[in-house]
């Protein structure tokens, strides 16, 4: 009976072939941990054009932090910085900005990039127009035990009539609560708050010939009573009667 063979060269090759190690299977990474968001903005010192923002920390390797924008019911990437606080400036006056904050964490860290913080409205002061000299201005603050307080300020012109159109700014701490405001509207955004004539777009500018123009506000507060303080006309400082 005859017999095939193989020559003794395919034989080898394939006995070679069949010994070779096998390669491992592809080691699949661990997936990134998303850092925790960023604690909510806080707005302070904010003013006509500018404000000052910050957040508290989250745990873990974080990097650098973006602030995005909300715009036209979109995020924007806006800045970046590398610590939890940011001033901004060239702000449009009276303008309702809506911010929030992310995390970039640090390479090779088995983290990445947190979702974003709970956002942050605030709104700039109005621009405070060019206030001439003449006006005057006193300001009583009264308190009592049940948590209340109220505020009375008078303004005079000592200037030819009518008297040009004024805005009366002031600062007030954000345990301090406004309930009640009558002869003026006032806007605050975190500290800084603005107060107008209730008749600046009326006939007549006040404060009215030969008599003050006497507005108020009141409202209740939370803790130690920190009044409000720092009124003022353009330059002119408001003095404080009792």
């Amino acid at each position: 009976m005859l017999r095939r063979t193989l020559p003794s060269t395919l034989l080898a090759a394939a006995l070679g072939l069949a010994l070779l190690p096998l390669s491992p299977a592809p080691a699949h990474a661990d997936p990134l941990i998303p850092l925790p968001p960023p604690g909510q903005p806080v707005a302070t010192s904010v003013t006509a054009t500018g404000a000052t923002l910050t957040w508290a920390r989250p745990d873990g390797p974080v990097f650098r932090y973006s602030m995005q924008r909300l715009v036209d019911g979109e995020w924007q990437g806006w800045l970046s910085m590398p610590g939890n606080s940011v001033t901004l400036a060239g702000l449009t006056p009276d303008t309702a900005y809506t911010v929030a904050v992310r995390a970039a964490a640090l390479a090779d860290s088995g983290y990445t990039t947190s979702p974003l913080s709970e956002p942050l409205t605030f709104t700039t002061l109005p621009e405070e127009p060019e206030t001439p000299s003449g006006f005057g201005c006193t300001i009583g603050v009264t308190v009592d035990r049940y948590g209340g307080y109220q505020v009375r300020g008078n303004v005079t012109w000592s200037g030819p009539e009518p008297a040009p159109r004024w805005r009366m700014g002031f600062t007030i701490a954000t345990t301090v609560v406004i309930t009640q405001v009558w002869n003026a509207t006032v806007q605050r955004s975190g500290t800084a708050a603005t107060l107008t004539p209730a008749d600046w777009d009326g006939p007549t500018v006040p404060p009215p010939p030969g008599g003050p123009y006497v507005f108020g506000f009141s409202g209740r507060y939370v803790g130690a009573f920190v009044p409000p303080s720092d009124f003022r006309i353009g330059d002119t400082r408001c003095t404080a009667v009792h």
